[in-house]
């Protein structure tokens, strides 16, 4: 397994961005900054080349795979965007009432309710274009990226201290 090749030039910042980039939250911003385009594009075609490569997509396989995934995240993102509003606006309320928080039980489950269902068509279209052996992969292939961001991090915070 090949490491995402190491930017020096990466600070810790910018590393906390493509985790919340990775999370779903592309338009957040930290205080210190907001993630360059350049540093957004970088992750993303390191994230293409690893999924790539993990997934052992050809260049035809590719080419249907990307665009499919793209559009998933995306929809996925604006779900845990709203489930992130939600929980913000109970956290962040001094004293609720206990139908308040069923209320916001009820609403998470929804949520986390319409994340399966995009997770179920996409991976059923997926299906439809690649090996089912690959789109099985899919999920740990993300989990071992994500994995390899927060082990930069980790490296990069110690190296600084």
């Amino acid at each position: 397994m090949q490491k995402i090749t190491d930017d020096k030039n990466l600070d810790m910042k910018n590393i906390i961005l493509l985790l919340l980039l990775l999370a779903g939250g592309g338009s957040m911003a930290v205080a210190q900054g907001k993630l360059t385009e350049e540093k957004r594009k970088e992750f993303e075609a390191q994230k293409v080349a690893f999924f790539t490569r993990e997934l052992d997509l050809s260049p035809s396989e590719a080419a249907v795979f990307w665009p499919l995934y793209n559009e998933m995240r995306k929809k996925r993102r604006e779900i845990e965007g709203q489930m992130r509003k939600g929980a913000n606006e109970v956290n962040k309320a001094s004293a609720l009432a206990e139908e308040k928080y069923a209320e916001a039980i009820g609403k998470k489950l929804a949520w986390e309710d319409e994340l399966q269902k995009i997770k179920k068509e996409y991976y059923q279209r997926m299906t439809g274009i690649l090996p089912a052996s690959k789109v099985w992969r899919l999920g740990e292939a993300e989990r071992k990226f994500q994995r390899q961001l927060f082990e930069k991090l980790c490296c990069n915070s110690a190296v600084k201290k």
